[in-house]
């Protein structure tokens, strides 16, 4: 008799342990978030409880930023460059630019006849032979203002004429960067090759 009332106790326990098994469970995830496991192997979000609105551990409280108080000076503003300086009286040469293999040097300024002139000395780095060399040029006085800005091609060779292409691993005179500008003891400069045409 006691045998039987224990293989009863047995059944009922494995029945309800079953009907346990069946039901759907909630787990909670170390995020907070739940997940609802259900017995056909499936799975989802519990929508509800993972609602920020709703559920405690999503809540978040948003903290803004503190202010800091400054004092009444402003962040120093920076103005643009002035260039590199050109002054007149030097041998000195003023700048040296490259690009595309080329390179261009500014050589000593000099004053004439209400004409700033800028000499050029030019070099071909490359491999190829180089048929027009264009660049642009911002000329400012020392309190950084713009003067004058211009375009100016200071190698250019006669089209199908090979003799007068700029052959690689050669040096050659440039045209001067000339300016029309009023005499002063110093510039700045601010020069750029904007093209190195290459045959």
């Amino acid at each position: 008799m006691l045998k039987k009332t224990q293989l009863c106790s047995i059944v009922i326990a494995l029945i309800a342990s079953s009907s346990a098994w069946a039901a759907d469970q909630t787990v909670t995830l170390k995020d907070g978030r739940q997940v609802i496991l259900h017995d056909n192997f499936t799975w989802q979000y519990n929508a509800q409880a993972n609602d920020p609105a709703t559920s405690p551990l999503l809540k978040t409280t948003a903290t803004a930023i503190p202010v800091v108080a400054t004092s009444a000076v402003a962040i120093p503003i920076i103005s643009a460059p002035k260039g590199v300086e050109v002054e007149l009286g030097t041998t000195k040469a003023i700048q040296q630019l490259s690009d595309s293999g080329m390179d261009v040097l500014l050589t000593a300024a000099h004053y004439e006849n209400g004409t700033l002139i800028i000499p050029t000395m030019m070099t071909n780095q490359s491999s190829k032979s180089v048929v027009n060399v264009t660049m642009k040029v911002r000329l400012s006085n020392s309190d950084g203002q713009t003067i004058t800005t211009d375009e100016f091609t200071v190698w250019r060779s006669i089209n199908r004429m090979p003799d007068t292409y700029f052959r690689p691993k050669t040096q050659h005179q440039g045209k001067s960067i000339i300016f029309d500008v009023p005499k002063a003891e110093r510039y700045f400069i601010d020069a750029e090759i904007t093209d190195v045409d290459m045959r």
